[in-house]
């Protein structure tokens, strides 16, 4: 067996197997995880929104005269905004379809040790569930005397209602029925009851990756507070959103003191929750690639120096009968063993740098069947890169050894 030479050879060549396995390391670490980043967002991208984002213009404005009061302002608004032609529905809100911020967490149970269920919160009145065109899987929906509004400073309590996402109220309650089921929107507070369940759409980056975007809970309620005051959903006709950005934007604008951030449909809001991800995992992939080619490049420049340290032993083999298949195949298991111990290493890694990825993003970014196809995606490429070197070798005439 060819084992023992090849280990005692690359005993002897320490700092040159080292090299090639540390390359092979950190290319399967980078390829891994930008793959999985790419397949992750793309396969995303295909999963459907439960909304007719095209139809839903999100606006994002803000008060800065401190004198203006809030409750009559989003009065005003609310009025003007329904007044326009081609508007079928308005609401104020705080987060986003398809940007949601952090996930929050409901309990079943008030206890301290309570399980919590990640989810998003999506405050809006009586008209959000009509402006998101959401169906009624059971239940019904709240009314507007069930809405809790006013400034955050003069309210005390919390909703005694909510509603909760067909998704939601499946991996709370499986196959027993959501409705009338008292939950705990957070540790220490007062139990609100689930009065519906609605149909699913997607919250927002922060619970994709748990596979979770359907995962929401409305809560009626209007609040507002001098650093965080409503923004607005309009529901409008089919193919008049961009018709009316402007329009929005002058009714909006007849309030004194106030700025408006952005006026866009949840289509664009949906595109940017993919575009930062989307970016990343491009440019990951692109840096993949080049370390590849420079992992195949290196190893066939380091093979090629160590069958030129080597010509004199290759002759030898040669001399006693060494096929030059059993040059090559010596070269190519040589590689294999460098290769695989680096892909082990490279395992390793990944699951460390993953961790920390999960950790920091609270994102799953570990799928060990695309760090398998990765590691033999990198072995065949390395072992075309010592073909030529190996061929090369196995031309090495036995008189070599005769040479001083």
């Amino acid at each position: 067996m060819e084992f023992r030479p090849i280990l005692l050879s690359l005993k002897h060549n320490k700092f040159l197997s080292f090299l090639i396995s540390a390359q092979v390391m950190l290319t399967l670490t980078v390829l891994s995880l930008a793959t999985t980043t790419t397949r992750n967002t793309l396969s995303e991208w295909n999963m459907p929104s439960g909304l007719t984002q095209h139809d839903i213009i999100s606006v994002r404005s803000e008060f800065f005269d401190p004198e203006i009061i809030l409750g009559n302002a989003i009065a005003d608004d609310l009025k003007r905004l329904k007044s326009l032609p081609g508007v079928l529905a308005v609401t104020p809100n705080q987060e986003i379809p398809f940007d949601a911020g952090g996930p929050s967490k409901v309990y079943l149970t008030p206890g301290v040790e309570a399980e919590g269920f990640d989810t998003n919160f999506f405050d809006m009145d009586e008209n959000g569930p009509k402006v998101l065109d959401l169906q009624l899987i059971s239940g019904r929906f709240y009314r507007a005397n069930e809405v809790l509004r006013g400034d955050s400073q003069d309210i005390s309590g919390s909703v005694s209602v909510v509603m909760i996402s067909q998704d939601m109220a499946q991996e709370m309650f499986g196959q027993d029925s959501a409705l009338g089921k008292t939950l705990y929107l957070a540790e220490g507070a007062d139990p609100a009851q689930i009065i519906g369940v609605y149909s699913n759409f997607m919250n927002g980056e922060s619970l994709n990756g748990r596979g979770k975007s359907y995962h929401s809970v409305l809560r009626p309620a209007v609040i507002w507070s001098e650093g965080a005051q409503p923004n607005y959903l309009i529901r409008v006709g089919s193919g008049l959103a961009t018709g009316l950005f402007a329009d929005i934007a002058d009714s909006l604008y007849q309030s004194q003191g106030r700025y408006i951030h952005g006026i866009e449909t949840l289509t664009r809001t949906q595109k940017r929750m993919y575009d930062g991800r989307g970016s990343q995992g491009a440019i990951l992939l692109v840096i993949s690639i080049i370390l590849v080619l420079i992992a195949g490049f290196g190893t066939a420049g380091l093979v090629s120096f160590l069958i030129t340290q080597r010509q004199k032993q290759i002759g030898i083999r040669r001399a006693l009968g060494a096929t030059k298949w059993g040059v090559m195949r010596y070269f190519l298991l040589e590689n294999s063993i460098l290769t695989w111990f680096g892909i082990v290493l490279g395992v390793i890694l990944t699951v460390i740098q993953a961790y920390f990825m999960t950790q920091n993003s609270d994102r799953s970014v570990l799928d060990f069947g695309i760090v398998l196809y990765c590691a033999l995606f990198i072995w065949l490429i390395n072992i075309i890169a010592v073909w030529l070197p190996a061929r090369r070798a196995a031309q090495v005439s036995p008189a070599i050894v005769t040479r001083s």
